[in-house]
């Protein structure tokens, strides 16, 4: 895995890097210690510029505060919540299976749970809506 630094702004992230030997337009990427999976896209011809662009999901890990969306394609596992249960911020929603690795998947808000948008077994794509939290 390479390992560098990236400053953005005024804040510098330790990144490092793995191509998935599976599916080389994937790429595991650790951001200070959070790992994602990432897919290398090609931009297109008049517009390219050296090198692949990479499209690389929010750190926050939803669309807006409260909702949990997947960041990668997968199956979930299991839900950890039911509706109406008071969670906190870091506690565990659900586990998703994405590039034969388990994913803890945990909500960065404290709330009540409003609704489950998936059960276990199910297939998920990217954006996709998970749990809401208010």
């Amino acid at each position: 895995m390479k390992s560098f630094k990236i400053t953005v702004g005024d804040k510098t992230y330790k990144i490092a890097a793995d191509r998935d030997t599976a599916d080389p337009s994937l790429m595991k990427i650790s951001i200070d210690g959070k790992d994602y999976a990432v897919r290398i896209e090609e931009e297109e011809e008049e517009r390219r510029s050296p090198g692949p662009r990479f499209t690389v999901p929010p750190l926050s890990g939803s669309g807006r505060d409260g909702l949990i969306v997947a960041q990668i394609p997968g199956t979930v596992l299991s839900v950890e919540v039911t509706d109406g249960d008071s969670v906190n911020a870091g506690d565990k929603v659900l586990i998703l299976e994405a590039m034969k690795m388990e994913n803890v998947i945990t909500t960065e808000v404290g709330g009540t749970v409003q609704a489950i948008h998936v059960k276990k077994g199910d297939k998920v794509e990217t954006g996709q809506e998970l749990v809401e939290i208010a």
